[in-house]
């Protein structure tokens, strides 16, 4: 037996993908309860227009976002999608109509906003 031992790794188990196209309500709430999950928050006080850092979410949570969204959902999604859609509500309209939502990124390259 090796320094790792593959038959004691973790892997997280994948859920199926959903066959028909999901809708923004649909990944509000799945963002909602993912969301409501880490933050340990009770979902029905989650606000999908509050950003992401105010839930208390660190870097290595949003990135496991993007991660979630591709084995729960079916999206293959940047890394980084939570700092450009940085609420529920911008994510869940851009993964359900994408072009619908500018990137924080690109209006920061463009003098709008700041993060």
């Amino acid at each position: 037996m090796g320094f790792f031992d593959k038959s004691r790794s973790k892997k997280k188990e994948k859920t199926s993908v959903p066959t028909e196209p999901l809708t923004e309500e649909s990944i509000q709430q799945w963002l909602v309860a993912r969301i409501a999950g880490i933050a340990r928050v009770d979902p029905q006080t989650v606000d999908i227009n509050q950003p992401f850092a105010e839930f208390g979410l660190d870097s290595l949570q949003l990135f496991e976002l993007s991660g979630d969204l591709h084995n729960d959902l079916g999206y293959q999604v940047s890394e980084i999608i939570a700092w450009d859609y940085p609420t529920i509500a911008k994510l869940s309209r851009h993964l359900s109509n994408p072009g619908t939502e500018v990137p924080a990124s690109a209006k920061l390259a463009a003098g709008e906003g700041s993060w």
